[in-house]
Parts: C-alpha cells; sequence; structure tokens
C-alpha cells in the first residue's frame, strides 16, 4: 500500500504540473543522423520527471526502426564506460549491443598505404 501510495502522489504532482489540456509533452528524445548505412545517435536524453515510465525504451525501438526503414545496417548508440559495470552500459545492454573498442578516441592510419 505504501508503493502505490507513493505512485498515486508522484502522479498527482505531474498532473497537477501539466494539467487537464489535451497537449503532447516531450520526456524523452534522440538526435540521431544517417551516414552511410550507419545510424548515429549524437544525444539521448529524457526528463527525469517521467523515469518511472521508461520512455527511453520506447525512444531508442523507435530511432532503430527509423534508421532500418531507411537502409542502414547499424545503429551506434554512442560509447560506453570502460568498466562495463555502469548503468549507461546496463541499459544499452538490453539491446544487445556490439561494442567495439578501440584504443583512444580517433582511429588514425600510421601508414595510409597500408
Amino acid at each position: 500500500m505504501q508503493s502505490v501510495n507513493k505512485d498515486i502522489n508522484e502522479y498527482k504532482k505531474l498532473f497537477d504540473e501539466f494539467g487537464q489540456e489535451d497537449k503532447e509533452i516531450a520526456i524523452a528524445g534522440i538526435l540521431s543522423i544517417q551516414y552511410g548505412n550507419t545510424c548515429e545517435m549524437l544525444y539521448a536524453g529524457m526528463d527525469e520527471r517521467f523515469k518511472k515510465f521508461m520512455p527511453q525504451y520506447k525512444e531508442y525501438v523507435e530511432n532503430f526502426n527509423w534508421a532500418f526503414d531507411r537502409g542502414c545496417l547499424w545503429s551506434n548508440m554512442g560509447g560506453v564506460e570502460g568498466s562495463l559495470d555502469d548503468g549507461l552500459t546496463k541499459f544499452k545492454d538490453n539491446f544487445n549491443p556490439t561494442i567495439n573498442e578501440m584504443i583512444g578516441e580517433f582511429d588514425i592510419p600510421v601508414y595510409p598505404f597500408m
């Protein structure tokens, strides 16, 4: 009962803040571009007040669909921490990622002809 009452109070706060008007509000979003056959997610974020609804999951799925509908073979979700045990990595792990590890931030060939 305490948990349910806590949820009800949180929802009442949101309802009071955003009112009863029939309007759309942005609670999460992703900024992506297509580069060749890859979708690069440049930024993803969400309004912390709505984290209980987990809107980022739907945003990622919608972004993947957008990318694959445009012919992308890959969708790059951006980097992860080196330890692979932080919250962002655990979230991204839900999408069964392929993690490519590189030394440094840029891949610059030392011998361009090779």
